[in-house]
């Protein structure tokens, strides 16, 4: 039985437990469509709220049925029903960053959790995945990363530091460009595409394409079970986070630059001679 809005609204009030953390942790399950929409309205939930199903529909490129299914499956009767819960998520959070001791508490628990999800993504690294990684990456003749949005911000940081390590990396943001890069790439060559939900359409779309041009493929992603990794034939793993990874946060940072100093630090290191 779909639930009233307010009670399930009532229900989800904290951080982690509204509509976009069910949507957040449904993304590697969902099917493409629904996927599209979810990652859409994680990413945009502001905007979300004073979208009709049609506007929805267009900037997430998601037929208008999928996105009610969608909803239906997060527990509501339809978008509009989701819509309220989704505007109410957004004001319990506002309102939890506007008195003092909240915003204490938030900030310490916000600080706790970016450390803890640089904790767990060490953890989840396999180091000798990480060394074959390093490996390929030191051999290779160019290394091209590419990312949407935030993990576009990645990108450039992991390129950055792979740059400093003696390698030729590069950063993508234009998706063009970077579909006419990845198609160019060949065996001596790498493409690192990173996408926390590992469904960004873009992203995945880069790395099916260097991959079937030869490239050696690596995804940093939150999701191994997702597209994304499916066109990989190495995954980073990042520890998922339980604080909002959405509406321009970049939370997602300081777990991706441990990524990208672990992999520089062994992808620079000179092999000593027998």
């Amino acid at each position: 039985m779909v639930q009233d809005a307010s009670a399930r609204a009532g229900r989800h009030g904290g951080f982690g437990t509204g509509p976009l953390a069910y949507l957040e942790a449904s993304i590697p399950d969902l099917p493409s469509a629904s996927a599209r929409a979810a990652v859409y309205i994680v990413e945009n939930p502001e905007k979300v709220v004073r979208f009709s199903l049609k506007d929805l529909s267009g900037f997430s490129r998601t037929g208008e049925a999928s996105i009610v299914r969608l909803c239906q499956m997060a527990g509501f009767s339809g978008f509009s029903d989701f819509k309220l819960a989704l505007a109410r998520e957004l004001a319990l959070r506002e309102s939890a960053e506007g008195g003092t001791r909240e915003e204490e508490h938030h900030l310490h628990a916000m600080g706790h959790e970016l450390a803890r999800s640089i904790t767990r993504t060490a953890e989840a690294l396999d180091l000798a995945v990480v060394e074959e990684v390093a490996a390929r990456l030191r051999h290779a003749m160019r290394i091209d990363v590419f990312g949407a949005g935030v993990s576009g911000i990645i990108a450039e940081l992991f390129s950055y530091r792979l740059l400093r390590a003696g390698l030729n990396a590069h950063a993508i943001r234009d998706i063009t460009l970077a579909h006419e890069v990845a198609n160019g790439l060949g065996p001596q060559a790498a493409a690192l595409a990173i996408s926390e939900s590992g469904v960004t359409a873009n992203t995945v779309e880069f790395l099916r394409a260097a991959r079937a041009a030869g490239a050696y493929t690596v995804a940093v992603t939150c999701q191994a079970r997702s597209p994304l990794a499916r066109h990989a034939e190495a995954l980073l793993p990042m520890a998922k986070l339980n604080i909002p990874a959405y509406g321009g946060y970049i939370n997602a940072v300081p777990r991706a630059v441990y990524v990208a100093e672990v992999l520089a630090a062994l992808a620079g290191a000179v092999p000593k001679m027998e």
